[in-house]
C-alpha cells in the first residue's frame, strides 16, 4: 500500500460490552450476538486506549550478544471513557452487586470490599470514512477500578479492562473489513499453504 492510500482514522467509536457467556465451541460469538442495542454502553468519550505489554526473554551467547528473543507474557489493557448512564454496566468492571427494587423504586450498586471479578465480553467498533468497520474485542475483567466525574460537562465512566485468557491462546484481536478492491489486491495463497 503507497502512503497515499493509507488512511488516517479517527477515534470515535461504538463500544460494546457484557457479561461473558459460556463459549463451549472455543468461538467468539457472532458479530451480530455482540453488537446489539442492549450491549452497547455507548459512544466512547476521550477516547478508546488499547495497551499492548509484551514481556521479552533474550537469549545471549557468550560475548553477551542477542542471538534470539521469545515473548513469555502479553498483557493487553483497554481504557474508556463511555458517555451512556446504565448503572448495571458499572457493575461489570467491579466486583460489585447490582440490584433492583421494585418495592423502593430504585437499583443499587453494593461495593462489599471484595469478592470475584466478572469476566465481559467487550468490543470497540470504529466505522471508516469508506464505510468499513474496525474492529477490536477481548475477553477481559475490570479490577482496576474506574473513575465517575458528575461535572458541567456531560457524565463519563473512565474504566480499564485487563485482558484474560478466557480461550485458549486468545487474548485479543483486530479485525477490519475490506472493500472489495482491498480485498482483490491480496495475493492468493500458493496451493497447498
Amino acid at each position: 500500500m503507497s502512503l497515499d492510500n493509507q488512511e488516517i482514522i479517527l477515534g470515535a467509536g461504538e463500544v460494546y460490552m457484557y457479561e461473558c457467556p459460556e463459549l463451549t465451541d472455543g468461538e467468539l460469538p457472532a458479530d451480530a450476538v455482540i453488537e446489539t442495542d442492549d450491549h452497547n454502553v455507548g459512544h466512547c468519550s476521550g477516547g478508546f486506549s488499547i495497551d499492548y505489554k509484551p514481556e521479552k526473554y533474550d537469549v545471549k551467547n557468550q560475548y553477551g550478544k542477542t542471538v534470539k528473543s521469545f515473548i513469555t507474557k502479553e498483557e493487553i489493557t483497554a481504557k474508556t471513557g463511555i458517555l451512556r448512564w446504565k448503572l448495571s454496566n458499572l457493575a461489570l468492571l467491579s466486583s460489585a452487586i447490582f440490584a433492583e427494587d421494585k418495592q423502593k423504586k430504585a437499583r443499587t450498586l453494593t461495593f462489599g470490599g471484595g469478592g470475584s471479578l466478572k469476566t465481559v465480553l467487550l468490543r470497540f467498533v470504529h466505522v471508516k470514512e469508506n464505510g468499513k468497520k474496525i474492529r477490536f474485542t477481548m475477553i477481559g475483567q475490570g479490577g482496576n477500578g474506574f473513575a465517575i466525574e458528575f461535572t458541567d460537562k456531560e457524565l463519563t465512566v473512565d474504566a480499564e479492562i485487563t485482558a484474560i485468557e478466557y480461550l485458549k491462546n486468545f487474548l485479543a484481536v483486530f479485525e477490519e473489513e475490506l472493500t472489495d478492491e482491498e480485498a482483490s489486491a491480496i495475493p492468493t495463497p500458493p496451493s497447498g499453504s
